[in-house]
């Protein structure tokens, strides 16, 4: 079995092997091509196979260098090749060339007995008969087998002349029976017409009948007596259930009263028992109670003695203690007094690196000559420079050095003072108490001027950003800021060595060191070694008493808690004591009280006995109430099925007494009479055609009938191969075949004959292949071992039906091999059989 999923190449497997054994290496047809991979080339399929001559290779070629060769695998020789190859195929086959394949080998998809193709039918039908006619030796003497077949077909031929291949009149006698066939659809329609007024006819009469049987005097009264009847039985039911439901709980009251009884008797003989264990418990935990007591007195004695020798060590310890705890806070406060000085140094460093880097920021803040800044003025510099060189290049440059207050002015602007001027073009210059001096010179471009304008006036805005007038101004202002801002580095380097953490944290630290420096004082202080070594001795002493204290506190304690549980245990015993003085009684009573309690509880017992017998008794007597139930129920249901099936058949009458009308106004029987008329008449003329053919037709007729009288011995051999493999799916089930294909044609179970079309798809599936099977058995009777092939089959059986069907492939393929493809792996998992590893190789790999 080849288990792989969807789209994996099963059924490409079939193809290649059915195009292997059953079609020739020449073909170019449709199984050929379909089998050709994308990139087009040849097609070369090859299979190992073993027959009883040994083991043998066969391989073909399609499409391109077609070819065949089939080769002895024992020893690698070649046993034919090309044509003697296929006709080496069709002897081994023991078939033409198109083989058994169609037979034995079921394709994805179909699930029936045949293909949809009629010529495929006819051929696979051909096949069966040659395989049933050959295997079935004893038909030949009873019908000629073989023979009969021979003489049905020379009957075929003669008839050809007269009808089609198909069986149909040629020439007038095929328009005649034309006629004839439409003349009989319009006499069948005629027909139809009139049985279906006489079916109207027969159902309003039905209808009719069933209503009058309906309304037959008693019949509701019974109906209606039958719902009374139930009704009286169903509330006797429900009320002997009440009665068995109060005895019930009768049984139940009488059980908790046994129960309190019995109770009450074991309880008062266990108070008894205890009174006696009480009475010895008591004496005994007084004595032991007293005996504690005296013992915790003695050792509370000796406690307050250790206790007074544990207060004289504490009173020295502390004294000693707070001599050098105050030796200690002293020196701590000269310590602080020390760091408190130390601090206001460090803060007065802080303050001053403060204001350095305040008034260094302050000139960082207020200068506007960053980088940045100056590179634009130079930038802006160097931009008026170009243009004046060039505006000089065309231009006369004028240069005036005045030696007192008079002036020369350029339309009304004075010339500055040993500046160079460019003039050019018509120039007028006014030079007071001389005249005026008209300069004609060569005429500069105005754009080269305007430019210059403007870069001048851009330079001017850069520089009053930071309040500059010349370049100098400006590299002077912009090192000034540079130098502010390192200030400002150092300023904040210095801050965050003194004060890391910041200002505040020493100020705050300051503040605590005042505090503490303010118990100072220059008074000598002991050694702190002399006052620790007095509180080491001390402590010493204290501990030994704390020690001594400690063991006195626990032998007191012990024996206080022992005079304690003690006491307890008396108080308990005394307790148990009175509790059972009381569960008891008083002594003289008792033996009163035992008789009334086991009195009461025989009583309590007899009642239980009488109430569970009361309630058992009802229960034998109870009727079914389930059952009362259904019978009032299904009075009541048909007592409403009678109104609405008078309802129903009132509707039927009504619509049959309408169809009656419309076919009886339209006189279809006298139509009907009429075409039967000419019907006749036609046929008439049609007999003289189908003389010849008639004789024929019984001679075929007679041949026929005398092979259907022997089916059954006809179809021994493949239903003595099909009754074992049928009764793994169907206990004591039979199938018949059909004379024309020889194919079964339905299936018996427990005595119900069912037609093969009407079999569930599932049901089909399976004897379709199991009829298969009985045919691979015949092929191999006859030394044919034919292999069979299953490409995703039994689709449509369930988990039930498929393992049976398992069984029979198991069971035939002791001796036959099959081949099973399948994409579903669960399902065929119980199939069993070799599983071969199947390997896909990718074209580019030489597959």
């Amino acid at each position: 079995m080849v288990s792989e999923a969807n789209e994996f190449g099963k059924s490409t497997f079939f193809d290649a092997l059915h195009a292997l054994f059953f079609e020739k290496y020449s073909s170019g047809g449709k199984p050929v091509k379909s089998l050709q991979p994308y990139s087009k080339g040849a097609v070369e399929v090859a299979a190992e196979i073993e027959t009883d001559d040994g083991f043998f290779r066969i391989e073909k070629r399609f499409l391109s260098r077609s070819a065949a060769r089939v080769s002895r695998l024992s020893d690698g020789a070649l046993i034919a090749q090309d044509d003697e190859a296929e006709r080496w195929i069709s002897t081994l086959l023991g078939t033409a060339a198109d083989g058994p394949a169609g037979l034995l080998w079921v394709r994805q998809g179909l699930v029936g007995l045949e293909p949809d193709s009629k010529p495929e039918q006819a051929r696979l039908t051909e096949a069966r008969r040659d395989l049933l006619s050959s295997v079935s030796g004893e038909i030949d003497a009873m019908t000629g087998g073989r023979r009969m077949d021979r003489m049905m077909r020379r009957v075929a031929e003669d008839l050809k002349p007269l009808v089609t291949a198909t069986g149909k009149p040629t020439g007038v006698w095929r328009a005649l029976n034309n006629d004839i066939t439409t003349m009989e659809g319009e006499l069948a329609t005629l027909n139809a017409q009139v049985t279906l007024l006489e079916d109207a006819l027969s159902g309003r009469k039905q209808a009719e009948g069933q209503l009058a049987r309906l309304n037959q005097a008693g019949a509701n009264i019974r109906r209606a007596a039958a719902v009374s009847a139930a009704q009286t039985a169903y509330d006797g039911a429900t009320a002997h259930a009440g009665r068995v439901e109060a005895a019930a709980q009768a049984r139940d009251l009488a059980a908790l009263q046994h129960r309190t009884a019995r109770g009450n008797l074991d309880q008062f003989l266990k108070a008894v028992e205890a009174l006696a264990a009480a009475d010895a418990a008591a004496l005994a935990t007084k004595k032991t109670a007293e005996d504690a007591a005296t013992e915790a007195a003695r050792l509370h004695s000796l406690q307050d003695t250790a206790q007074g020798a544990k207060a004289n060590a504490a009173a020295a310890v502390a004294s000693r203690r707070s001599a050098l705890e105050s030796a200690r806070q002293q020196a701590e406060a000269r310590a602080a007094r020390t760091r408190a000085q130390d601090l206001h140094t460090q803060l007065q460093k802080i303050e001053q690196a403060q204001g350095d880097h305040d008034k260094a920021l302050a000139r960082v803040t207020a200068s506007g000559a960053t980088p940045e800044w100056l590179q634009n003025v130079e930038a802006a510099k160097d931009a008026v420079t170009k243009q004046e060189a060039a505006l000089t290049a065309q231009s006369v440059t004028v240069s005036v050095a005045y030696s007192g207050d008079t002036r020369v002015t350029r339309d009304g602007a004075e010339l500055p003072d040993r500046e160079p001027v460019t003039l050019s073009g018509a120039t007028e210059l006014t030079l007071p108490g001389i005249g005026q001096m008209s300069l004609d010179l060569p005429q500069s471009g105005q754009g080269a001027r305007a430019e210059l304008i403007r870069c001048k006036a851009a330079l001017g805005d850069l520089l009053g950003q930071a309040g500059a007038t010349t370049l100098r101004d400006a590299r002077a202002l912009a090192a000034e800021r540079t130098e502010a801002e390192q200030s400002v580095g150092l300023a904040l380097a210095i801050l965050k060595t003194l004060a890391p953490d910041g200002a505040e944290t020493l100020r705050a630290a300051k503040a605590i060191a005042d505090l503490a420096a303010q118990a100072a004082h220059d008074d000598p202080l002991p050694p702190l070694g002399e006052l620790e070594e007095a509180l080491a001795q001390a402590q010493t002493l204290d501990q030994t008493a704390q020690n001594a204290l400690a063991q006195a506190n626990a032998e007191h304690t012990t024996a206080r808690e022992a005079a304690i549980l003690a006491r307890a245990a008396a108080q308990t015993a005394t307790s148990a004591l009175e509790r059972a003085q009381v569960d008891a009684g008083p002594a003289e009573a008792q033996d009163a009280t035992r008789a009334d309690l086991i009195r009461v509880d025989a009583q309590s017992t007899q009642e239980l006995d009488d109430r569970s017998g009361a309630l058992e008794d009802l229960r034998a007597e109870a009727p079914d109430l389930a059952t009362a139930q259904a019978e009032l129920t299904r009075a009541k249901d048909a007592v409403q099925g009678a109104v609405t099936q008078h309802q129903q058949l009132s509707v039927r009458v009504a619509e049959y007494s309408a169809e009656i009308r419309t076919h009886a106004s339209n006189s279809i029987e006298a139509l009907r009479d009429d075409l039967s008329g000419q019907l006749d008449s036609a046929r008439a003329d049609e007999a003289r055609f189908a003389h010849k053919a008639a004789a024929l037709t019984r001679l075929q007729t007679a041949l026929e009938a005398e092979r259907s009288a022997a089916r059954d011995t006809y179809f021994g051999p493949v239903q003595a191969e099909l009754k074992p493999l049928l009764a793994i799916l169907y206990k004591d089930a039979g199938l018949h075949f059909d004379s024309d294909s020889l194919l079964p044609a339905g299936l018996t179970r427990a005595d119900t004959a069912e037609t093969f079309d009407n079999l569930s798809g599932g049901t089909q599936e399976q004897i379709a292949i199991l009829t298969r099977l009985a045919f691979a058995r015949l092929f191999a009777r006859q030394g044919r071992h034919m292999p069979i092939v299953l490409d995703d089959a039994l689709v449509y059986s369930d988990d039930d039906r498929i393992v049976k069907m398992f069984t029979a492939l198991t069971r035939v393929a002791s001796d036959q091999q099959i081949l099973v493809f399948t994409c579903r792996t669960m399902a065929f998992a119980d199939l069993g059989g070799d599983r071969p590893q199947v390997t896909v190789r990718d074209q580019m790999d030489g597959a």
